[in-house]
């Protein structure tokens, strides 16, 4: 248990005081002799920023290997340096972000630093804005435009209140040596363009072992994110409830089922190793899905086939690739946000972004690592093409709930049981039950996702 800390409040006294003067005739008298000049006050001292040495915050991760690791590796260089404390919290993906819906509710105040995604929105108004820490610091140039705006990085009645430390969007990787013996060009702005793609590897490749397209579509939540590229409809309708446009969603769901056929047989049921290994095999000339999955496996020699053959390519509109952009809030009941914010600011920075991202994998979020002439060299195949899908990437402003919906019932879809009419009816049926958190509503509309 942390020990008592006292938060010191300070007040500012104004005084005015009033001068007035009368003026009454009177005698003439001498001039009166001459002031010895005033000394000249020395200058007041400027007032030092109060020192944080003994704070003592608490931070939470997910268990992962990944972030949590990268917080141990700081703990103690930032302990160091600055003289705070850091207790680190770990927990899976359920646990910490009920951990934290509980901890805000309540108003515990257990944890100073919280790691989290739009998943927590219904507890984002217990967020401290972080707006003054940001504009004090010049805090946030670094980052990848479209990372920093509203939806990636978390914002509550217009002020941030979240750090992006992380990001990832969904991506299409192709062959490269599959490509230049197809004579096909990975060039696609649009999924009918990808389409057409697919229809000449699919002429090319007759008679082999080799499909044109895999994704891991028995991983049931998943298909969701080929959706969203497919989608350019609203999200939320004008009520502030969950919808769709129906004509365009249906739309996109019989195209997304057109994609089935470039499949390997058996897709239905991969999940996130059988997908990855079909394209690491060479047995795929491309694959949809998150690169952060795949990336590091797709470059090592013991684990993959396709070593130097391989590339990102750009995620398809007229919809938007799906983002996974974890941020760092500070509790509103925190007792020492000044140090909660000097932690976040040594976590996230460009030069964590690119060691982490080779270190642990964690996607960096800052425009620096996607820049480095020398990691360029290494990485072409891959860091233009991620910055790209990066910057223009949204986020979900659905709860788990309404995806969970969703996506449960896309599986029926895919299978074959009901049509994409019959869905989006299910679909909408479990919505309306659903209540959309004020700050799902403002995400929403800051991406341009709510019905005109």
């Amino acid at each position: 248990m942390k020990p008592h800390r006292v938060l010191i409040s300070f007040s500012l006294i104004l005084v005015i005081a009033l001068l007035a003067s009368c003026v009454m005739p009177t005698p003439a008298t001498p001039a009166p002799a001459p002031e010895e000049p005033a000394e000249a006050e020395e200058p007041a001292a400027e007032e030092e920023a109060p020192s944080l040495a003994g704070a003592e915050i608490v931070a939470t991760y997910m268990q992962s290997g990944t972030y949590d690791k990268a917080a141990e590796g700081l703990e103690p260089v930032f302990e160091e340096a600055s003289g705070v404390g850091v207790e680190l919290v770990v927990a899976p993906w359920d646990v910490l972000n009920q951990n934290h819906i509980t901890d805000l509710t309540t108003g515990t105040g257990a944890y100073d630093v919280m790691s989290g995604e739009f998943w927590i929105a219904t507890v984002f108004e217990h967020m401290l804005p972080l707006d003054e820490y940001v504009t004090r610091d010049a805090y946030g140039d670094a980052y990848i435009e479209g990372i920093w705006s509203p939806g990636p990085s978390n914002f509550y009645d217009g002020k941030r209140i979240g750090v992006p430390y992380s990001a990832d969007a969904y991506g299409i990787w192709y062959n490269t040596e599959i490509f230049e013996q197809c004579g096909v060009e990975a060039d696609w702005e649009t999924w009918d363009d990808y389409i057409a793609v697919l229809e000449e590897l699919q002429t090319c490749l007759e008679g082999t072992d080799v499909a044109p397209m895999v994704h891991y579509f028995g991983q049931i939540e998943q298909p969701a994110a080929i959706f969203l590229g497919l989608y350019d409809g609203y999200m939320v309708d004008k009520d502030g409830n969950y919808g769709l446009d129906r004509e365009k969603a249906v739309a996109a769901l019989d195209k997304m089922q057109s994609l089935l056929q470039y499949n390997p047989e058996g897709a239905l049921g991969f999940d996130f190793n059988a997908g990855n290994a079909i394209f690491l095999n060479g047995q795929a000339a491309t694959m949809v899905g998150w690169p952060s999955f795949i990336r590091a496996d797709a470059d090592d020699p013991e684990k993959s086939q396709v070593v130097g053959k391989w590339a990102l390519g750009n995620y398809p509109g007229p919809g938007f690739p799906m983002v996974s952009a974890w941020n760092m809030f500070i509790s509103k009941y925190s007792q020492n946000p000044d140090a909660a914010w000097e932690w976040i600011k040594a976590y996230a920075n460009p030069e964590n972004g690119t060691q982490w991202m080779a270190e642990y994998g964690i996607g960096s979020p800052f425009k620096a690592t996607y820049e480095d002439p020398d990691l360029i060299r290494d990485f072409g195949h891959f860091y233009p093409a991620q910055a790209k899908n990066l910057d223009k990437a949204k986020s979900l402003p659905w709860t788990f709930a309404a995806f969970e919906a969703f996506f449960r019932n896309e599986g029926d879809f895919h299978q074959g049981t009901i049509t994409a009419e019959e869905m989006l009816d299910r679909v909408q049926t479990e919505w309306d039950e659903i209540e959309v958190p004020e700050a799902l509503v403002q995400l929403a509309d800051a991406q341009g996702l709510t019905e005109k």
